[in-house]
């Protein structure tokens, strides 16, 4: 499944701005609407690339908690709804990246399922604020 052209460009043009920003100034210099949308843009330019075990392989369990932390403070019931899935799919493994690898095809379609309301409910929300 493919993220509608119009969503995919805004995460593409946002994101890219504030990992530059992130990068020259510092994740201290970074909004909160920004700490958002640069996990959610992280969280989905990883599972795109090479799907959500990816995330976790490159980016670990301590990220994944900082996106859900980050994520659960805004109006996204989409996340919401995804991140309850994925605690389903990572219970009883001490490993993310391995129990996701075993069941990769069930994660990355969990991903899927979601991915355009999640970036629509992302940008609805933090375009509210301007």
């Amino acid at each position: 499944m493919m993220l509608p052209l119009d969503l995919e460009d805004w995460l593409t043009e946002v994101g890219d701005q504030i990992v530059n920003k992130k990068a020259s100034e510092g994740e201290v210099a970074l909004t909160e609407r920004e700490k958002l949308i640069y996990e959610i843009w992280l969280l989905d330019s990883e599972t795109r690339n090479g799907g959500l075990s990816q995330y976790f392989a490159n980016w670990g369990l301590q990220q994944w908690e900082r996106c859900r932390a980050v994520a659960t403070t805004w109006p996204l019931p989409s996340f919401l709804a995804f991140a309850k899935g994925v605690s389903d799919l990572l219970t009883g493994n001490a490993d993310p990246y391995l129990a996701l690898i075993a069941r990769h095809v069930e994660a990355d379609k969990l991903y899927y399922a979601y991915q355009t309301s999640i970036i629509k409910e992302l940008r609805e929300s933090v375009e509210s604020l301007d």
